[in-house]
């Protein structure tokens, strides 16, 4: 939990900080940060009278929409760049005022300063109370100088509604969501484009032609091998060597005969 810095204020304390956008999750955040201020007092304030305060340097106020003078009970908003803040938040009606500062994402102190530069409302924050990133700002959970700030959607110029703040949804992890959707891209490959899977033993042939099995013992028609083929021209082949051996065999005894007859 982070550790949030009052400093002490005045017995009449007028106009505090309400909520602090420090923070964006999306985009730069130059121009686009702004602080929403309260009026506890039972008088009207003049802003453009007051300071607002940046680790010491004072930033002047400016009104832009809604007045100058803060009615009491009344919000506003003081934004660094006013045309950037109404493109951030097309819907908001509330009394806009336009100052100068560049918030931390890692944490500072800010302050409102009245006419007579006194610190009237005081906040150190960090980053560790939460919004760094997310989307959420830091609200006070009561209308009070000293009261604690919460990460919440942001709700600039509106109170903090009666069942207290919400949180922006977490955004799933890119990553992640990027690696599901390449594993279900994959389509698995179909049967008729790898062809026939087969399973079980697999096919065997027997020379003799009795039995020739496939997958799940099923029996299919024994096909031509070449196998076969080589055996039966192995066989011609000694047969045919064997009636030539025969007949030159039976020359030769013709020949031995016909010498003896001569002679």
């Amino acid at each position: 939990m982070g550790l949030v810095v009052f400093a002490p204020l005045p017995a009449a304390a007028q106009i505090i900080i309400s909520e602090i956008m420090y923070d964006l999750s999306e985009g730069s955040d130059s121009g686009r940060e702004w602080i929403e201020v309260y009026n506890a007092a039972a008088t009207p304030v003049s802003l453009p009278d007051w300071k607002v305060s940046e680790n010491g340097t004072n930033h002047k106020i400016a009104a832009v929409a809604g007045g100058a003078a803060l009615a009491p009970g009344a919000y506003a908003v003081i934004a660094d760049n006013t045309e950037k803040f109404k493109a951030d938040h097309p819907s908001f009606s509330g009394q806009l005022f336009d100052s100068v500062f560049s918030l931390s994402n890692t944490g500072e102190s800010i302050a409102l300063r009245d006419p007579a530069g006194a610190d009237i409302d005081a906040v150190t924050y960090s980053n560790t109370m939460g919004g760094s990133g997310t989307g959420d700002s830091l609200q006070r959970t009561q209308l009070q100088p000293d009261a604690a700030f919460s990460a919440g959607i942001p709700t600039p110029g509106v109170g903090i509604s009666t069942g207290g703040l919400a949180k922006t949804p977490q955004k799933e992890n890119k990553s992640t969501t990027s690696l599901a959707t390449k594993t279900s891209s994959k389509k698995e490959p179909s049967p008729a484009a790898t062809g026939p899977v087969i399973i079980g033993k697999p096919a065997k042939e027997v020379l003799s032609g009795v039995e020739s099995q496939v997958a799940g013992g099923a029996e299919a028609p024994p096909a031509p091998s070449s196998t076969r083929y080589l055996w039966w021209l192995g066989m011609l082949a000694i047969a045919s060597m064997g009636a030539v051996g025969v007949a030159w065999s039976r020359r030769i005894k013709r020949t031995e005969w016909e010498i003896e007859e001569i002679s």
